[in-house]
């Protein structure tokens, strides 16, 4: 029981970790596919 509480713990810290990667990644996405629309 002991070791799935120490398991889950860095699950949810790589989950936090993936929404605020995907957060930031969101607008620089948007940013290159902007910059590429203006270059074609």
């Amino acid at each position: 029981m002991q070791e799935k509480q120490t398991s889950q713990d860095p699950f949810n810290f790589k989950y936090l970790l993936i929404a605020l990667v995907v957060m930031l990644a969101m607008p620089t996405v948007h940013a290159i596919l902007g910059w590429f629309v203006f270059y074609l």
